[in-house]
C-alpha cells in the first residue's frame, strides 16, 4: 500500500507532534498518554504516528484548464502565492485525535505524516517532502522569485533544456524527478512503449505538491495544460465548498482579464503558508502581499476587501461580474452570495470551520479546560454538522 511504502521508503515509522491547545486545566507539560513511551514524542504536542493521519484528512482541489500551455503557466504562476491565502480562508483543522489543537489547518501535517524522506535525506538542503508549498515559480519572467534552493536533478534538466524546454520549466520537472516513485505496478516496471506516459504520471500525480501542473494525456486532443489548485482544507456544507471553488476560478479570470502580477518571492509564500496554520490568523495574522509593485505584511481583510492602496480580491471579483454581458441575473445573484461569504470571514463577521469549531468544544458545557474533545463533545459537534450540511442551521457566525 501507499502508506506502507512511505514507511519502508523513509526506513522508519511516521512521527508528526502537533501543537496542543493550552488551556487553563491543560496538563503543563501535556504528554501524550497513548505514545508514552514512544521517544519521537513532544512535550505539549499530539502525536500522530501513522500516514494514513495525513492521507484520511479531506481536502478542496481544484483543475483549471488554460487554453495554452503560455496560459497555463502565467496561471500557475499567479495562484502559486494565493495557496497560503485560501489555505487561510478555508481553515477546518483545529482537532487532531480527539485533542483541540493550537493551528487551524491539516497542510503541514500532510507534509509531515507523507513524508517518505530518509533521515539522510532529511538532512539535505533543499530535499523537501513530496508534500509541499509549491517550491518553484514555472515561467523564466519570474525564476528570480525562486531564492530558495531546491534539489534538482541536472541530468533531466539538461535533457529537457536540449529539447527546447524554457529553462525554469525545466528545474520545475528536475526537481519533481528527485523524489523515488512510491508505486509501481509490475507490468510497468519495464515500459519501452514511448505511447505511455505511465511513469511521468507517476512521478508528477505523487509528489503532492500546492499546485500541479499537468500535460495533456498522450494521444488526447480535446484536454488542455491544466493548473491544479490543492491546498484548501474541505468545509462542512456543500454551499461553503462551491463559493471557495467558484472564487477561485473567477480569480483566475481576474488574473487573466486585468493582467494582475501577485508573485512574491517563494521564501515569503513559504513563510505566509505557516503564518495561515496560526490560530485564527485570518483575523489576528498579516501576510506578504503584492499590489501593484510593492509588496508588504497586510491583514486578509485587505487582500480580500481591499485598502487604500489595493481594491481587494472580491471586488475586483464583482468588478469581472459587473463587465460580463453573457451572465443572467440568477448566476449574478448566486456568485455574489459565495463572494460574501468570502468577505465577512476575510472581516471576520463570518467565522471560519476552524474557529467555529473551537468556539464549539470551549462553549460546550461539557468541557472542562482541559484540551480533550471528550466523546459527548464529539457527538454533538458532528450532530450539529450534519445539520448545518443539511441546511437545518446558518453557516457560522460570530
Amino acid at each position: 500500500s501507499l502508506s506502507t511504502n512511505i514507511s519502508e521508503r523513509r526506513q522508519s515509522k511516521v512521527s508528526v507532534n502537533i501543537p496542543i491547545f493550552k488551556d487553563s486545566r491543560t496538563p503543563s507539560p501535556f504528554r501524550d498518554e497513548l505514545f508514552k513511551d514512544d521517544p519521537d514524542i513532544k512535550d505539549d504536542h499530539i502525536h500522530l504516528d501513522s500516514s494514513l493521519a495525513g492521507l484520511g484528512c479531506s481536502c478542496l482541489q481544484v483543475t483549471f484548464q488554460g487554453e495554452s500551455i503560455k496560459e497555463a503557466i502565467h496561471l500557475y504562476d499567479q495562484l502559486l502565492p494565493l495557496c497560503p491565502i485560501m489555505l487561510c480562508l478555508s481553515a477546518a483543522c483545529p482537532i487532531w485525535r480527539g485533542y483541540l489543537s493550537d493551528i487551524d489547518c491539516r497542510w503541514n501535517i500532510l507534509c509531515e505524516a507523507i513524508d517518505a524522506r530518509t533521515a539522510e535525506e532529511k538532512k539535505q538542503t533543499g530535499f523537501p517532502s513530496r508534500y509541499a508549498l509549491a517550491p518553484l515559480y514555472l515561467a523564466d519572467k519570474n525564476k528570480h522569485l525562486n531564492d530558495i534552493d531546491y534539489s534538482i536533478d541536472e541530468y533531466i534538466i539538461t535533457n529537457l533544456i536540449d529539447q527546447g524546454m524554457p529553462e525554469t520549466l525545466s528545474r520545475h520537472y528536475g526537481h519533481l524527478f528527485i523524489h523515488d516513485p512510491l508505486v509501481v505496478l509490475e507490468e510497468s516496471l519495464h515500459t519501452v512503449d514511448d505511447t505511455t506516459s505511465y511513469h511521468f504520471e507517476n512521478i508528477n500525480s505523487h509528489v503532492w505538491n500546492s499546485l500541479r501542473l499537468k500535460p495533456p494525456p498522450l494521444n488526447d486532443t480535446l484536454t488542455g495544460w491544466r493548473v491544479e489548485f490543492r491546498p484548501m482544507d474541505i468545509q462542512i456544507s456543500d454551499f461553503e465548498n462551491a463559493a471557495l471553488v467558484v472564487f477561485v476560478a473567477l480569480l483566475t479570470r481576474v488574473i487573466i482579464a486585468y493582467d494582475l502580477d501577485l508573485t512574491i518571492p517563494i521564501s515569503q509564500v513559504d513563510e505566509n503558508m505557516d503564518i495561515a496554520h496560526y490560530r485564527d490568523s485570518v483575523r489576528r495574522e498579516k501576510f506578504y502581499f503584492r499590489y501593484g509593485t510593492y509588496t508588504s505584511q497586510i491583514f486578509m481583510n485587505e487582500i480580500i476587501n481591499g485598502n487604500k492602496h489595493f481594491p481587494g480580491l472580491v471586488p475586483l471579483v464583482r468588478k469581472y461580474i459587473h463587465e460580463r454581458e453573457d451572465m443572467d441575473e440568477n448566476t449574478r445573484h448566486t456568485i455574489e452570495q459565495y463572494l460574501l461569504l468570502i468577505s465577512k470571514r476575510a472581516d471576520g463577521t463570518l467565522l471560519t470551520n476552524a474557529s467555529w469549531i473551537r468556539e464549539f468544544v470551549l462553549s460546550h458545557s461539557s468541557y472542562k479546560q482541559d484540551s480533550v474533545i471528550s466523546e459527548e463533545i464529539q457527538y454533538d459537534l458532528i450532530w450539529k454538522m450534519v445539520q448545518i450540511t443539511n441546511e437545518h442551521k446558518k453557516l457560522p457566525t460570530n
